[in-house]
């Protein structure tokens, strides 16, 4: 369930809403919003929980508190100034941006700039930030956690982690105590999924549970490389507190089916031929491409939207959805193992996540192209039907100020594009196929230097074309496109990003990098 509040919204990483006079909105009804003056919005999309601890089926939009920092500019023309609305989230346009296609630059506070090209209809663009859990999160006492016995003591209980729902975390806890079996969980091990790490509240609906897994090794003749949760406790609620909280969950040993159709070697073939002379090296061995099973927080969220100091905990290059994830396995795993589903998670969609990598190793840094896919279930019976929907970029060219028209996906990298002034023009195909749709496209900048990389400039289209404004880069500088192409937003063509719908893909493609004179 969507909760909107006016009409005509716009949204870009996710669902959102514009005007929302609104308690669900967060924010004073009583400010008034000019009805003829030409807007868009930008704001968060959060999803949250019940005191119950079930997911609460409406998604609040809710402006961003500290306010970005937004310019404006019509496509060709030098970014100005605009005013973000601490008590809407709109941002007033000119009327003559109606009529052509302009830019809208805004930077979170701490992050990076993020330009969307655009030509929405008056009212219709609704930018939003995706948020799992809620906006006021209390700090964690030092020290705290939970001193976990499980009860009846299992006769196993092997890399144990906890989960926690409402605001999402896990986080590897200690090996259980030799002698009386309790396990120790520091809150300071918990990573965070979305937004800031926070001290669980029970009252507001957050909860924790204790999950051991095994891990089968490469010599297992059934499921080798799955890590699969093996069993399960519910902790009860409580705040976080010192001593560490005394818990004694009722252990669950109980295993479910997980049933999918296989991914099979026609996506892998589709993804190398794709990639056509970017394809560097597809690793069929479980360090890259991987299968997980979990549960996540809404359908009405993007797929794709956990917090990149996540990935390490999985071992994921692409990014990852929000999700509590209780079997691992390489891609190629045809038949997956019966695992633990907790009882506890049974109110949250479980989904089945997908990536397919290719890494390519240049300039000191490896980069990461692929395919990704996050999947609802068609029936308990059936299982996940197999599909990656977003399809890869092909055909990369940059035009240039003063070398014309170069190549970014053909023989050789450090490709010369001249020195960093004027505008350039990245120009790219999209695969074409019946069961694959772009709903929308990011095209990230990065620097690469000293055998690392950093993002410099996000760039948001609906249209396979970005400009690039020369002032963006350094001169005698390497630089490589990362184009990462959507589907789950069907609005997204009309400026439209609030709807979501699943399967949610995306598919990435780093292109050749470039070097400024």
């Amino acid at each position: 369930m969507r909760c909107v509040a006016g009409s005509g919204l716009l949204a870009l990483v996710g669902c959102n809403q514009v005007f929302g006079i609104d308690s669900t909105r967060g924010f004073d009804a009583s400010v008034d919003v000019v009805p003829d003056m030409p807007h868009v919005v930008l704001d968060w999309q959060i999803a949250t929980v019940l005191p119950s601890g079930a997911p609460d089926p409406i998604i609040q939009f809710v402006p961003i508190d500290p306010a970005p920092s937004v310019r404006i500019a019509a496509l060709d023309a030098p970014f100005e100034s605009a005013s973000y609305s601490a008590g809407d989230g709109t941002i007033a346009i000119p009327r003559s941006y109606l009529s052509t296609t302009w830019r809208l630059e805004y930077t979170l506070s701490g992050g990076v700039a993020h330009e969307v090209q655009w030509k929405p209809a008056d009212k219709v663009g609704h930018l939003t930030v995706p948020l799992f859990g809620r906006l006021q999160r209390d700090p964690v006492p030092s020290n705290s956690g939970y001193a976990i016995t499980p009860t009846p003591r299992p006769a196993s209980l092997t890399l144990p982690r906890v989960f926690t729902t409402g605001l999402w975390t896990e986080g590897n806890a200690a090996s259980p105590d030799p002698t009386t079996g309790e396990v120790d969980y520091k809150f300071d091990q918990a990573v965070s999924l979305s937004g800031a790490r926070g001290s669980p509240d029970p009252a507001q609906g957050d909860r924790a549970l204790l999950v051991s897994f095994v891990t089968k090794p490469a010599s297992d003749l059934m499921f080798p490389n799955c890590r699969i949760a093996t069993g399960s406790g519910p902790l009860d609620p409580t705040v976080l507190a010192l001593p560490r909280a005394p818990q004694t969950p009722t252990w669950d040993t109980g295993l479910k089916p997980v049933m999918s159709e296989p991914v099979g070697t026609p996506f892998v073939n589709r993804l190398i031929s794709g990639l056509g002379k970017l394809e560097s090296s597809f690793d069929p061995l479980p360090h890259y491409s991987k299968l997980l099973f979990g549960a996540i927080a809404s359908i009405e969220m993007p797929g794709l939207s956990a917090s990149l100091d996540g990935l390490p905990l999985l071992g994921m290059q692409l990014p990852v959805p929000v999700m509590q994830t209780l079997l691992q396995c390489p891609y190629s795993q045809s038949l997956l193992p019966d695992t633990a589903q907790p009882q506890l998670l049974d109110s949250f969609p479980h989904v089945l996540h997908v990536q397919l990598v290719d890494a390519r190793d240049i300039l000191g840094v490896t980069l990461y192209s692929g395919m990704e896919t996050v999947l609802t279930a068609a029936s308990t019976s059936s299982g996940f039907p197999m599909a990656f929907p977003a399809p890869l970029a092909t055909q990369m060219t940059l035009a240039t100020p003063t070398l014309g028209t170069v190549d970014l996906a053909g023989d050789a990298d450090q490709v010369a594009v001249g020195a960093p002034s004027g505008v350039f023009t990245l120009r790219f195909v999209p695969e074409a196929a019946s069961d694959l749709r772009a709903d929308y496209y990011d095209v990230v900048l990065h620097q690469i230097s000293g055998g690392g990389f950093t993002t410099e400039r996000i760039y948001t289209v609906t249209a396979p074309e970005v400009q690039i404004d020369g002032a963006a880069l350094t001169p005698g500088t390497d630089y490589v496109f990362e184009i990462r192409t959507f589907k789950g937003h069907p609005q997204a063509q009309r400026g439209d990003f609030s709807a979501v719908d699943y399967p949610y893909g995306s598919a990435i493609v780093f292109t050749r990098t470039f070097k400024t004179s």
